[in-house]
């Protein structure tokens, strides 16, 4: 098999990459990546597919890399207007599809969507305004000076207003433009070099999980089909987490329109051994077959015995099977040896495991709010369940204040055993023993997609959240009244001397002090104080040493807040590894629109010692083209440093991401990847 001789060395020199995409080598390795028929779909301009849903990790924004690479034809848009627009209506008005609210925010989308494939043409130089049809020139202001998204924001200020207003004229004239536009676009569609495929990607990441922002991502989906279905000229791709479309599911009374368009991401064992095996051989000159890869790196008593062990142990993710394989490359080194042992994957599943359980409860917290605190009860019990224990499991839970408090809000829905056990199939958490052995819900296949459950069933909890449970191998029939449930904070970190109806609530407090704090040199000192509790309470696991207002030794500059940045991965790494910040400054301005002194004045704490990156929290809910242009500056001067204005909005939704448990890291990472490409 092995007619490839690798140097001894040669674990110390694989990279196997980042776990996420956006800061992965696979953006400058093409060979890297793996096609699944996800990605075919995707690239297939004939395919008619335009939602790609997955869990996270499941690979939806390296697609997005990789159709960027191989199309030249493609628009990628990171939509920023679900935690913007503020609908004029009650959220229930819109919830029938059929209806005029509903249809009015699709044809705003439309609208907004094909007034961006116009400013592609004309960047393209494809089309000129001179000779453009008279629909174009009454959208050429519209077109020509504003985003997808302010144009979005624009088109339903109008629309809405004349249907608010009872102007059936003005209503009418605003939905026929589409129409008008739409006709004009097709008289090109039998020129392929006018086709454009449009990726929205990450339009999950930056909201707020609102009724509002569900609405809005249902006009999008709703649009997008419509787009397709009559026009060649333009592909909207829509790039959607597991947990969001299932809610979307769950209050779209038209679904059926929008599941025919669905591909799920669906990840074979093969394809997974593919995608570590091409990252393993990537960093050598003679490169081994990619079927004997594992081989090479990993002692096996025979072969495939790796694969089958780290495939066991992982959920079917490319995220999941590369975070297990590169905690076990490190336990290798550490312990010198030459290939991986399987005491190195053991030695790398505790950490894997703690990662993924705290994931888990992180992904579908918006779903569930803190499902985490049901997740933490079943530490050190058993790993499997019958129907009965489940049902005595439940009865506990229903004692615990901590439940009631913090999970009442969907749990006592959940309470009849079979549906209980439904839920935690279908996140991922638990799989169904029968007579042919244990089933988990696959990571390509629809999350309602209800299990087949007996009396006879038994319930195994799946072996990635094992050993962060500490969970023992036996089959519990039933929970005796002695059997106390016990939880240890695995899951719900919290900042030193919390607790978590403390730390819940001020966390609640905090927001509604935000929210009604008045503007201006007034609520400045209350205003620093909530930027510093939110500092402290929402990025304590990557922001240590957080200290108030502090002069430099001779007195001369004051910072609101610094942070020291000492997080091992994720997005605050990033900025210490790409900015050398190892300090985080963040400055706080009570007031609505920031001025150029306020970015003169951060800049200058830009430096070797602590770093190019700082933060200003302002009032304000939008980025200002002048923000823009003081942050470019900024970065031309000082060593592509980067100053980041956060918004009232991004400091609510902190908030509330915290108060359900789920990630702090997701909206400032969306928000700097936003600034980033605005600014180059």
């Amino acid at each position: 098999m092995k007619d490839v001789q690798l140097p001894k060395d040669a674990l110390q020199r694989v990279d196997l990459g980042k776990a996420f995409a956006e800061y992965d080598i696979i953006r400058r390795s093409a060979e890297l990546f793996v096609s699944t028929p996800a990605t075919l779909a995707a690239l297939n301009k004939s395919n008619s597919s335009c939602f790609f849903v997955g869990r996270r990790g499941s690979g939806k924004t390296a697609i997005t890399i990789e159709m960027e690479r191989k199309s030249p034809r493609t628009v990628t848009i990171l939509p920023q207007i679900f935690d913007l627009i503020k609908l004029p209506l009650d959220v229930t008005d819109f919830k029938d599809t059929r209806q005029r609210p509903f249809k009015s925010l699709v044809y705003a989308v439309e609208r907004a969507l094909l007034g961006e494939l116009i400013k592609q043409w004309v960047n393209d130089k494809k089309f000129d305004y001179g000779s453009a049809p008279d629909v174009v020139q009454k959208e050429r202001t519209l077109i020509e000076n504003l985003d997808f998204e302010e144009r979005f924001l624009n088109l339903c200020d109008e629309i809405f207003q004349a249907f608010q207003t009872d102007n059936e004229r003005l209503w009418l004239r605003q939905i026929k433009r589409r129409d008008e536009l739409l006709k004009a676009i097709q008289a090109y569609g039998n020129d392929a070099t006018y086709h454009y495929t449009f990726l929205i990607d990450r339009l999950d990441e930056s909201w707020d999980g609102s009724d509002t922002a569900i609405i809005c991502l249902m006009a999008l989906m709703h649009a997008s089909v419509r787009l397709i279905a009559s026009n060649p000229c333009i592909k909207p791709c829509v790039f959607i987490r597991e947990n969001i479309y299932d809610r979307i599911k769950a209050v779209d009374n038209e679904f059926s329109r929008l599941e025919t368009s669905v591909v799920f991401l669906e990840w074979t064992e093969a394809k997974l051994a593919e995608f570590v095996a091409r990252r393993l051989v990537h960093p050598f000159n003679t490169k081994p077959k990619l079927i004997d890869a594992w081989g090479y790196f990993f002692e096996e008593d025979e072969p495939g015995a790796a694969i089958q062990r780290v495939m066991a142990l992982s959920q079917h993710r490319p995220r999941d099977v590369l975070m297990l394989c590169d905690y076990a490359i490190k336990s290798a080194i550490n312990e010198n040896h030459l290939k991986i042992q399987d005491s190195d994957i053991k030695d790398a599943e505790k950490r894997y495991s703690t990662s993924r359980l705290k994931d888990l409860g992180d992904e579908y917290a918006e779903n569930y709010p803190n499902i985490n605190v049901i997740i933490e009860y079943f530490f050190g019990l058993g790993n499997e369940f019958t129907i009965s224990a489940i049902e005595d499991f439940i009865q506990k839970l229903l004692l615990e204040e901590k439940i009631n408090k913090h999970c009442r809000s969907w749990f006592y829905d959940y309470t009849v055993p079979f549906r209980f056990v439904e839920l935690f199939y279908s996140i991922g958490f638990m799989g169904l023993r029968g007579k042919k052995g244990v089933v988990y819900k696959d990571t390509g296949t629809d999350a309602n997609a209800k299990p087949l459950i007996d009396h006879a069933t038994t319930f195994v909890i799946h072996p990635t959240y094992s050993a962060a449970l500490n969970l023992r191998p036996i089959v519990l029939s039933n929970l005796s009244e002695e059997t106390i449930l016990q939880h240890e904070g695995i899951l719900e970190d919290l900042p030193d001397s919390f607790g978590l109806d403390e730390y819940k609530d001020t966390l609640k407090k905090t927001l509604e002090d935000l929210k009604t704090l008045p503007t201006g040199a007034v609520g400045a000192n209350k205003f620093e104080d909530i930027v510093g509790i939110i500092i402290k309470l929402c990025f304590f696991r990557y922001l240590t040493n957080v200290q108030p207002k502090e002069r430099t030794h001779d007195g001369s500059v004051i910072r609101d807040w610094i942070a020291s940045n000492r997080a091992p991965s994720g997005f605050w790494e990033m900025i210490r590894q790409k900015h050398g910040a190892t300090q985080i400054v963040w400055e706080c301005k009570n007031y609505e629109d920031l001025r150029s002194d306020d970015f003169h004045q951060i800049q200058y704490y830009l430096n070797k010692t602590s770093g190019y990156f700082g933060i200003i929290a302002f009032r304000g809910e939008k980025i200002k083209d002048s923000y823009l242009k003081q942050i470019s500056a900024i970065a031309n001067r000082n060593d592509n440093g980067i100053v980041m204005p956060i918004t009232q909005k991004d400091l609510e939704v902190f908030l509330r991401q915290a108060i359900k448990g789920t990630s702090k890291e997701n909206h400032i990472q969306d928000r700097y990847d936003s600034i980033i490409r605005m600014i180059s």
